[in-house]
């Protein structure tokens, strides 16, 4: 079946293909246009009973009945996959050479050349009846779980994951109510960003737990409970489930996140089987679609964010900058700039070292995160500088911000690795407006720096606004 595989593989199809073959416990096989089989699931290997070294060369076409053969699979077929037919009984020759009743339907396929055939064995009692219902099961979660994969992909952020997992998860687990966590930023709790269903809290609660409330995420393997099984409930599950499961969401390293579900259904259902393989069919593809999804949103941020801080960096300012002012012009608004220095850091690093100075910055970098709003822009311009871009304010509001802001970094004390207090930092602070100092980046920020040496030159901790000037001076004139 190597061979059959990589020719999967080619046509497009992700590694989870071969998973989503197994949650039928019927026929399933890919069909070429010349019979031979792509891929043929493990129910439909067991049923004909050739060697497994054989499939890649077994023509379907050879193995049915020649009295059925034009019923399940029309001429026009093999020459069009377009079409298709179900509910077709026709016999197949096994390996023992008898031929066996199987009820067929043949479904088209995405891929060009290949047709899906799906099939069961009616020979054994009350199979023709559960076959039209599990076959439309198996079709709908390839549906499904293919959609969630494809606009996985097309997201951008965490948050527009969080959508699609939520809308395709709810039809995928076929009514079961569920929840996703993923592992925040400090890698020591699990937040939920996805739930669905009857029984889920608040979906826009923000709901943290540790990774010790879930039996899955401490053996790193899937836990399930029901009435045959363990008692040992997770802490995260809501009270009253007869069944839950747990499965753990796992990239090329430890779990990353945790997919958990939970049902009453009785202990006798025979689709418990089915439903595990379907869950663990979808964890994977969330495992894959979130590991990538995480991927881009981190890459994405060391681009625009300082690394110590967290803030944003020079360049994110400057491609913000130019397009906050082109909103400014196009409707005749303001825009604030202050530009931040660290009074005399060079001496505080060599006091206290530069550990010391990092804990400075970041907590310097705390106090802008919590006094600016999300429209606002604040960053770190290089080495002890900082910079704010306040859209839609004038010169006087963002002079009042700058003095609040100066006001909070007093109150900073920086604390040593022994938990000694090093001492306090206070900062020098430039300000300049759109367009009462210029019409340009450039020029705002050099009114703005101006402001800042002048504040600097008159005893530091202070604010300084910039002249009024559509012109101002560059720093080195100053």
């Amino acid at each position: 079946m190597a061979r059959a595989s990589a020719e999967i593989q080619r046509s497009g199809d992700s590694e989870f293909y071969a998973g989503l073959v197994d949650l039928a416990s019927e026929f399933l096989c890919v069909l070429r246009r010349d019979g031979t089989m792509a891929m043929a699931n493990p129910a439909w290997r067991r049923f004909l009973g050739f060697p497994p070294e054989s499939f890649d060369s077994l023509s379907v076409l050879d193995l049915i009945h020649p009295d059925d053969l034009e019923r399940i699979i029309p001429p026009a077929a093999v020459s069009d996959a377009a079409l298709s037919a179900e509910g077709i009984v026709g016999r197949v020759r096994c390996a023992d050479g008898e031929y066996r009743p199987v009820s067929w339907r043949l479904l088209p396929a995405p891929e060009p050349g290949l047709m899906y055939m799906l099939g069961q064995d009616v020979s054994r009692p009350g199979s023709a009846a559960a076959l039209g219902a599990e076959l439309d099961q198996l079709h709908l979660d390839l549906t499904a779980l293919g959609e969630m994969r494809d606009n996985l992909d097309l997201c951008l952020t965490i948050e527009e994951g969080c959508q699609v997992i939520a809308r395709f998860c709810h039809e995928a687990m076929n009514g079961w109510p569920g929840e996703v966590w993923i592992v925040n930023s400090s890698r020591n709790l699990l937040e939920r960003i996805a739930s669905w269903g009857p029984g889920v809290e608040d979906p826009q609660a923000v709901v943290m737990m540790e990774f010790t409330d879930c039996w899955a995420m401490r053996g790193g393997r899937r836990y399930a409970i029901d009435r045959k099984g363990s008692e040992l409930r997770c802490k995260h599950l809501p009270p009253g489930p007869e069944r839950s499961l747990c499965t753990p969401l796992k990239g090329p390293g430890e779990p990353f996140g945790l997919l958990t579900t939970w049902g009453s259904a009785s202990s006798g259902d025979p689709s418990w089987s089915s439903y595990l393989r379907r869950t663990d069919a979808v964890a994977e593809v969330l495992s894959m679609g979130l590991a990538n999804l995480m991927l881009r949103e981190s890459l994405r941020s060391q681009s625009i964010r300082d690394p110590l801080t967290g803030l944003f960096n020079r360049r994110f300012m400057d491609e913000t900058f130019d397009r906050e002012l082109a909103r400014a012009q196009r409707h005749e608004s303001t825009i604030g700039v202050i530009v931040i220095d660290v009074d005399n850091f060079k001496q505080f690093n060599g006091e206290f070292g530069h550990r010391a100075g990092d804990s400075a910055l970041i907590e310097l970098a705390a106090v802008l995160a919590k006094s600016t709003r999300t429209e606002d822009v604040a960053c770190r311009m290089g080495g002890e500088e900082f910079g704010v871009i306040i859209p839609g304010v004038p010169l006087a509001v963002a002079a009042q911000r700058a003095g609040a802001i100066a006001d909070a970094v007093r109150e900073i004390t920086v604390m040593g690795e022994d938990g000694e207090r090093l001492g306090q930092i206070t900062v020098s602070m430039g300000v300049s407006a759109y367009p009462d100092h210029g019409r340009t980046r450039e020029t705002l920020v050099a009114a703005a720096d101006v402001a800042l040496f002048e504040a600097k030159h008159n005893g530091r901790d202070r604010v300084c606004v910039a002249e009024s000037t559509s012109d101002p001076p560059t720093p080195g004139s100053a």
